[in-house]
C-alpha cells in the first residue's frame, strides 16, 4: 500500500478493513496504464471543466466503466460518488507514480501552474513533482564501467564416456552431443551478457547525445524555429518557442532536472507574470501550425496547446478567448511566470509525444 493511501482516504473512511479493499481495486486498475486512462484520471482527480468521460468520446467513457468496476469487483457495497471518485483516482495516480513518469508528467500540466487546484488531504501535484525529479535523474545516471565489462565465462566438460565402444564410431554421438550443448549455453551466457553491456552503452551514447544538443542549443543562441537568433523573439514569444525546441532535442522521458536553467540561460525570465492567452497570442500563424502538426490536444491535461487550436480557430486576438476559458475552465486573466509557462509547455509537448 502507499504510504500515503491511508492519510488520502481518511477523508472517505477510517474503517482499515475499506481502506484495504479501496487498495485493493487500486492495485487492480494499475495493472496496466494506457494514455487513455491517464487522461480519464487526471480529470477525474482535477474535477476538470472537460468531463472524466469526455464528450461522445468513447474510449475514455470505457475507462471510466473499468475504473469503477475496479473498486466495485474489490467491494460490491461500495457506494459510488463524486468526492470517492475524486480520492479514488488520486490514489490511483499517485500509484502511478512509482514507476511511470508520464503519469506525472499529465498531472502537473493538468494543474496548469496553479490554474486548476485539487482539494486533497495530500499534495498531488507536489508529489508528481518530486516524481519527475527523481525519473529526471535516475534516467540520466551514468553506466557503472564495471557493468559494462563481460567477464570470460567459467564452464567445465567432463565428458561421459560409459557408453562408448571403440570399435563403434556412433556411440561417440552422444559424447559430441554433451560437448556440443554444453558450447552452446557458454555461447549463449556470454551473447546475454554482450546485450546487456551494449545496451548499457546505448543508453550511455543516448544520454550523452541529448545532453550534447541541449548544451549546444544554448550556448549557440539560435532558436530552431523560427530561425532566429534568441536576441531577434520577442519576450512573450520566448516561453512557448524555447520550450517546444528543447521538447525536439529532448530524446529521454520526462526530460533533465536542467530544463528550467536552460530556459533561464537562454533568456526566458524566471520574475513577473505572463498571462497564457498573451503569450499563444504572441506567436506566429506559421509556428502554430507546426507546433499542432500531427497532435491532438486534450483540454484537461494539455490547456496551452488547447489554446493554441482554438487561437488557429479565429486567428491571434481575443476572438478565441470566451470559448477556451469556457472548455477547460482556466480563468482567462491566470498569469504564471514565464519560466513556468515554458516548462509546463515542454511537458505538455512530451506528453502529446
Amino acid at each position: 500500500m502507499h504510504p500515503d493511501f491511508p492519510k488520502l482516504y481518511s477523508e472517505i473512511s477510517i474503517d482499515g478493513a475499506q481502506r484495504d479493499m479501496r487498495w485493493a481495486g487500486v492495485e487492480a486498475f494499475t495493472s496496466h496504464c494506457e494514455r487513455t486512462r491517464i487522461e480519464m484520471l487526471a480529470r477525474l482527480a482535477f474535477s476538470t471543466k472537460p468531463p472524466a468521460g469526455g464528450h461522445q468520446q468513447d474510449d475514455l467513457a470505457a475507462e471510466l466503466t473499468d475504473f469503477h468496476k475496479a473498486f466495485s469487483d474489490a467491494d460490491p457495497s461500495i457506494e459510488q460518488g463524486a468526492r470517492q471518485d475524486q480520492i479514488l483516482a488520486a490514489a490511483v495516480l499517485l500509484q502511478y507514480f512509482v514507476a511511470r513518469p508520464m503519469v506525472a508528467v499529465a498531472v502537473t500540466t493538468t494543474a496548469c501552474g496553479g490554474a486548476r487546484k485539487v482539494p486533497l488531504p495530500i499534495d498531488l501535484v507536489t508529489a508528481a513533482e518530486n516524481a519527475l525529479s527523481f525519473f529526471a535523474a535516475d534516467l540520466r545516471r551514468r553506466p557503472d564501467l564495471g557493468e559494462v565489462e563481460i567477464k570470460a565465462p567459467t564452464w567445465s566438460f567432463k565428458p561421459d564416456f560409459s557408453k562408448v565402444q571403440s570399435s563403434t564410431p556412433n556411440t561417440f554421438n552422444d559424447v559430441f552431443e554433451q560437448f556440443t550443448h554444453t558450447v552452446d549455453n557458454v555461447f549463449e551466457e556470454v551473447v546475454a551478457r554482450f546485450n546487456v553491456s551494449t545496451k548499457l552503452l546505448v543508453d550511455a551514447a543516448k544520454k550523452a547525445d541529448e545532453e550534447l544538443d541541449l548544451l549546444s542549443w544554448v550556448f549557440g543562441q539560435r532558436a530552431l524555429l523560427p530561425d532566429q537568433l534568441f536576441a531577434e523573439i520577442t519576450a512573450d514569444q520566448k516561453p512557448l518557442v524555447f520550450a517546444r525546441d528543447l521538447a525536439l532535442l529532448t530524446t529521454i522521458c520526462p526530460g533533465p532536472n536542467s530544463v528550467p536553467a536552460l530556459l533561464a540561460r537562454a533568456g526566458v525570465k524566471s520574475t513577473g507574470k505572463l498571462k497564457i492567452i498573451d503569450a499563444v497570442n504572441a506567436v506566429t500563424d506559421q509556428w502554430t501550425a507546426d507546433v499542432l502538426k500531427n497532435r491532438t490536444p486534450s483540454p484537461a491535461t494539455s490547456p496551452i496547446h488547447f489554446a493554441i487550436v482554438k487561437r488557429q480557430e479565429t486567428g491571434a486576438g481575443d476572438a478565441w478567448h470566451a470559448g477556451w476559458a469556457a472548455i477547460t475552465g482556466i480563468d482567462l486573466e491566470t498569469a504564471i511566470s514565464p519560466l513556468t509557462l515554458a516548462e509546463l509547455f515542454y511537458r505538455e509537448i512530451l506528453w502529446l509525444r
